[in-house]
């Protein structure tokens, strides 16, 4: 780094520290573009370090785009299907460009090969760092982007949750059957007490994510918790009215496409995106619209493995599939 350069920095950070210390945020805008300017790295340890508190501050709401959609689901395999419909819609509906994430993943390709240390585990520091993952991939892919995961959101020390109504602009939830699930875990070879683990959470650990990056691998948690807590965490009434969600059947995406489509579009619509929801474009997408998901046999799976299912999962499935007409 030059001396001139060096100089802009200390000045710079000595600003930012000032504003931050005394609460006075009047210049902080003009210091944090500067800082961008000079150095990105130390730009992103201001982020790092004061995302929670900087997220509550409404004079740095200039930080804070709020363009993601989220495609959850207890697996993330069956987010996929949605994130593809929504990128349709705006293809053909929209000029907006989106991009297309897979939460942590992304976050570890975008983190210093340092920095990924700290997320190893599934800590404290993991959680208070959220806000900071959505920031860090705010800036690498500017606009508006569609986000898989399978995480159940949470909240941690009362005012930190896995996102932000600053950061997101809406939310789908895939809503698959517990059944259906533990007989596909079981086809992809898992033993019936393995899938059961996986579905029921009995052991209490999350998944981990991991990535090869220049030529070491990293990794991260990513908490599905059990099937219930995952859906309830995302389906509650809160969580529902203060990102604006929308849950969706897994099975009506395959099976009532065009409906599907106009409600995505209407949501997106209502969310603020720029989407024109019409009729005759969204035909034209459910159309072309093509899934190996369709031919898959009904599942199968037995009376035992159903009473330990409904032992642990059986509030949701009467609330969420007791009166569904089959499809």
């Amino acid at each position: 780094m030059s001396i001139l350069k060096n100089i802009k920095l200390n000045y710079t950070t000595k600003l930012l520290n000032q504003s931050i210390e005394k609460k006075d945020f009047t210049n902080f805008q003009k210091s944090f573009e500067d800082l961008k300017k000079i150095d990105t790295k130390i730009a992103n340890k201001y982020i790092k370090y004061n995302s929670t508190d900087f997220i509550e501050n409404e004079e740095l709401n200039f930080l804070f785009n709020k363009n993601i959609i989220w495609a959850n689901s207890f697996r993330k395999k069956d987010t996929n299907l949605i994130s593809n419909l929504i990128t349709k819609i705006f293809h053909q509906t929209s000029n907006d460009k989106i991009h297309h994430l897979n939460f942590y993943e992304d976050v570890l390709k975008t983190l210093e090969q340092d920095d990924a240390q700290d997320y190893k585990s599934f800590s404290d520091v993991f959680l208070k760092s959220h806000y900071y993952f959505q920031m860090m991939l705010d800036n690498k892919y500017p606009g508006t982007k569609v986000i898989n995961t399978n995480s159940a959101f949470f909240e941690f020390e009362k005012k930190i949750h896995f996102t932000h109504h600053k950061l997101t602009r809406c939310y789908f939830y895939v809503l698959k059957h517990p059944y259906q699930i533990l007989h596909e875990l079981k086809n992809e070879g898992f033993e019936t007490q393995a899938a059961l683990n996986i579905l029921c959470n009995f052991e209490n650990r999350p998944e981990f994510v991991k990535i090869e990056k220049d030529e070491n691998e990293v990794s991260c948690p990513e908490n599905a918790k059990s099937w219930e807590t995952n859906v309830s965490s995302w389906t509650n009434e809160n969580a529902q009215i203060t990102l604006r969600g929308l849950t969706v059947y897994y099975d009506e995406l395959l099976y009532k496409t065009e409906d599907k489509l106009i409600e995505i579009a209407a949501h997106l619509k209502e969310s603020g995106f720029g989407i024109d929801v019409n009729p005759m474009e969204l035909s034209k997408i459910a159309e072309s619209f093509q899934s190996d998901e369709k031919e898959k046999p009904v599942s199968e799976i037995s009376n035992k493995e159903k009473k330990i299912i409904d032992r642990e999962c059986g509030d949701l499935i009467e609330k969420y599939f007791s009166e569904r007409p089959s499809i």
